[in-house]
């Protein structure tokens, strides 16, 4: 993951380099998935204090890296290809997690791109789309505090996901698999949640007021 990030923020040349060694191994492409995370400390600041550098470190991860390699992949593949960005699009929607500021921006930039890409690509049968995942257990939930993880569990076991668990690195793995299957080939510029319900959740109105809520939660 991090050589990903560093091959694609370096720019065109070492780009260059990773697709060609794919083109001489595999021949071709069929699918690029963009997944790429720089460490949470190289980013994490909130809006009035972020840096120019952790910034610009947020949006090379997603915007730039996903701009270069879906052009570079995009010319390996034969017609009918894959592309997709991991995204979190609560990030961009809303403004309360402070220090998510240059990842939330970098990650919608990432979303706007997937769909110019859709249409630009459309022709050649490549569709590109983004998933969005929930909180999911294995991933930058565990850079957190253990403290902090708890939270985050408790939260989302207690209603505020509706299938009262958090997600697995294999609900995104399927969900990835989905949308390249040829079944899914009339499916491109999409967002696509796979959060167990937790966006259906109106965060205004207490769980008990909405009566969504498992029991045990709402009767404590």
């Amino acid at each position: 993951m991090g050589s990903l990030f560093k091959a694609m923020s370096a720019g065109l040349t070492t780009s260059d380099r990773m697709f060609s060694r794919a083109k001489q191994e595999f021949g071709a492409l069929d699918i690029f998935v963009s997944n790429a995370r720089p460490e949470v400390p190289t980013f994490y600041q909130p809006p009035m204090e972020i840096t120019l550098e952790s910034w610009q470190t947020a949006v090379d991860s997603q915007a730039r890296a996903f701009l270069v390699g879906a052009r570079e992949a995009s010319t390996l593949f034969r017609d009918g290809g894959r592309i997709i960005a991991i995204t979190y699009a609560p990030g961009g929607r809303f403004g309360s997690w402070q220090p998510w500021v240059a990842m939330g921006a970098a990650k919608s930039a990432m979303e706007c791109l997937c769909r110019y890409f859709a249409v630009a690509l459309a022709r050649r049968k490549i569709t590109v789309n983004a998933i969005s995942p929930g909180w999911i257990e294995d991933s930058v939930l565990n850079t957190l505090p253990e403290a902090a993880q708890n939270l985050i569990r408790s939260w989302h076991q207690g209603g505020w996901t509706p299938m009262g668990r958090l997600g697995t690195p294999a609900d995104i793995g399927n969900a990835v698999a989905l949308l390249c299957s040829e079944e899914a080939g009339w499916i491109t510029g999409q967002l696509i949640a796979v959060d167990g319900g937790a966006g259906l959740m109106d965060a205004a109105l207490p769980l008990e007021i909405q009566q969504a809520a498992p029991q045990s939660a709402a009767t404590q």
